[in-house]
């Protein structure tokens, strides 16, 4: 540098990079922070919540998708009779079973199968969990208890992970283990609720949206672009991070299985490791995170039963969200065949196949590293070639319908191919990471830009509890299938959980669906004004100098100012997606060509 100048020498790589990752720029706090109530969001805090993705996502795909079905079902198979002598023990090995009997444990008061009793448990759990996160889900939208009550559920979520092996070490207790399957399911439910909500919040504070409104303003494509782009990112992200902390958890677990004996015992070893694991990633969360402030509970309200009456209210008012339910319906369908299809070709992998752990946790390992691939690849393809959210939806499902596709061709028996060896179960775990993943991410940006302000928590509940509730309807009719036919014919069921939703989605209008949740969350200001002015005056007129004022100053406390009030009104509209999708068609139309499709379905 000459000698007079003032200009900074430059930056190596390194320093650009530890700039990009962690550096926050001054100017943000001057130029940003005056023109919104809450804080901008800060590069500490987008830590916090990828590595609490890192950690938390691994429960989904590491524990609930492959240690717990072997160790659930191993205990209640080693626990279970013989239907033809229930006072007989159940032999180790299924070649030892006599011929024509099998092997029942009891759940309640029934007997059934170990298989099953783990779908049982399954139904159990679903419920359970919507009954829990639709009511707890509408608290979070209100007061300063969001961050407190995500951490309280996934502590209990760890604590409980270190319990499992419980029910493999006192057989007399194995019934302990279906319990804390229950108990674990629900507090996963809760807590994945109020983590992908953070998307839209978070979203809405980042200095790239703030900016991008106050040069442009809220109509531009700019700011369009802005939102869409972070969405984008902290989807993507999440699930990323995700996908290489169930990596990692998944060679730590398979480390561990492969040099012992691999017992039930072993698993629930195992799962005490995963609940450390994800321990350690939500206290760097806690350590990093903020807590935003929304409005208090309204005057009156019951604690225990707000959530369930404003829910309620929502669905009521279904009409003028046409776009957000017409939503949720597809990925009812979709997310359906997306858990089905992994379950029935893990079937076949064990039944036709006789493929055995070790195969299926390299085909973990194998969907974890292409779904992180396929992530990276679709963002950057939205990023680059203006490909919108939405089209990457339709897109991904069109091509992962032809997994189901390529199954049917094991119906031929000339034909070497469809799922009959053990190479094509690591090019299906391939081939489904790579799309499940920006299925998944892409969704929740699409859903994030139809929910009104102010119901992030509580319609992600409706978000997650229409992929939960319908987890356990293609298992069902799956099982009636091969129980009228064989496993394999069960794909043609499956196939039509893709195209339909994807012929579906062609129609729905992202556009029109914003315009929907900005007009919804207005006429819900308006009608509060008007209660407060209609309360007000009914006060002065009965006594106008008894206590108006305390009254006055009790319902300010319940409304946020007026400007507060406009500024997230202001900041919350025009959310965006940069595509018109084929068309469009009005509300009503949409819900008959969706009833149709479903009454199909």
């Amino acid at each position: 540098m000459t000698p007079g100048t003032s200009q900074p020498p430059p930056l190596s790589k390194i320093q650009k990079l530890r700039q990009r990752l962690f550096y926050n720029d001054p100017a943000d706090d001057i130029d940003l922070q005056p023109h919104i109530h809450e804080p901008l969001v800060k590069k500490a805090e987008l830590w916090g919540f990828f590595l609490f993705g890192f950690g938390y996502y691994s429960w989904p795909n590491v524990c609930a998708s492959l240690l717990l079905p072997i160790l659930v079902q191993g205990i209640a198979r080693a626990n279970s009779h013989l239907e033809s002598n229930p006072s007989i023990i159940c032999p180790d090995e299924d070649s030892d079973i006599p011929v024509g009997d099998r092997c029942l444990v009891a759940f309640g008061w029934v007997n059934v199968t170990p298989t099953s009793y783990v779908l049982l448990l399954n139904v159990v759990t679903v419920w359970c969990t919507i009954v829990v996160t639709l009511g707890i889900s509408a608290l979070a939208d209100h007061g300063r208890v969001s961050r407190a009550i995500l951490l309280g559920f996934c502590i209990a979520l760890c604590l409980v992970a270190c319990m499992f092996f419980i029910g493999a070490l006192k057989s007399e207790i194995w019934w302990f283990s279906g319990l804390t399957f229950v108990v674990a399911g629900i507090l996963y439910g809760v807590s994945l609720n109020f983590y992908e909500a953070l998307i839209p919040i978070l979203t809405r504070h980042h200095p790239d949206v703030v900016r991008s409104r106050i040069v442009y303003g809220e109509s531009s494509p700019e700011y369009t672009n802005a939102k869409v782009h972070i969405q984008t990112f902290l989807s993507g992200g999440a699930s990323g991070a995700g996908y290489a902390g169930a990596l990692v958890l998944t060679i730590l677990s398979a480390i561990v299985l492969l040099f012992t004996d691999a017992s039930l015992l072993v698993v629930g070893y195992c799962m005490i490791m995963a609940g450390v694991y994800i321990l350690v990633f939500l206290a760097l969360y806690a350590r990093f995170s903020i807590q935003r402030t929304f409005p208090p509970l309204p005057p009156g309200s019951n604690v225990f039963t707000f959530g369930y009456k404003r829910i309620g209210k929502t669905i009521a008012k279904a009409r003028k969200l046409k776009t957000l339910f017409y939503f949720l319906c597809n990925w009812f369908i979709l997310g359906d065949g997306l858990t089905a299809t992994s379950n029935m070709a893990i079937l076949i992998a064990q039944d036709q196949l006789q493929l055995g752990n070790t195969s299926l946790i390299i085909a973990a390992l194998i969907q974890f590293i292409c779904a992180g691939a396929g992530i990276v690849f679709w963002i950057w393809m939205q990023n680059s070639r203006g490909l919108s959210p939405l089209k990457t939806v339709i897109i991904n499902t069109i091509l992962f319908g032809l997994l189901p596709v390529y199954c049917l061709l094991g119906l031929i028996e000339s034909s070497p191919i469809g799922l009959k060896h053990e190479w094509e179960l690591y090019m299906l775990a391939a081939f489904f990471g790579f799309f499940m993943g920006a299925i998944y991410s892409s969704n929740r940006v699409v859903y994030a830009q139809l929910i009104p302000f102010g119901h992030e928590n509580e319609l992600f509940a409706l978000y997650e509890m229409s992929s939960v509730s319908s987890s356990w309807i293609a298992p069902l009719i799956c099982t009636a299938i091969i129980e009228r036919s064989n496993v394999r014919e069960t794909w043609w069921f499956l196939a039509s959980q893709f195209f339909i939703p994807a012929f579906l989605m062609m129609f729905i209008n992202v556009d029109q669906g914003r315009e929907q949740a900005v007009a919804f969350y207005e006429d819900e200001q308006q009608r509060k004004r008007e209660r407060l002015e209609n309360g007000a005056s009914e006060m002065m007129h009965a006594d106008s100098g008894s206590g108006f004022e305390e009254q006055e100053r009790d319902i300010a406390k319940v409304m946020p100012p007026p400007e507060k009030q406009l500024t997230d009104g202001d900041l919350y509209s025009k959310l965006s997606n940069v595509v018109d999708v084929i068309g469009g068609i009005e509300g009503d139309l949409a819900a008959v060509v969706l009833i149709g499709a479903l009454l199909i379905y």
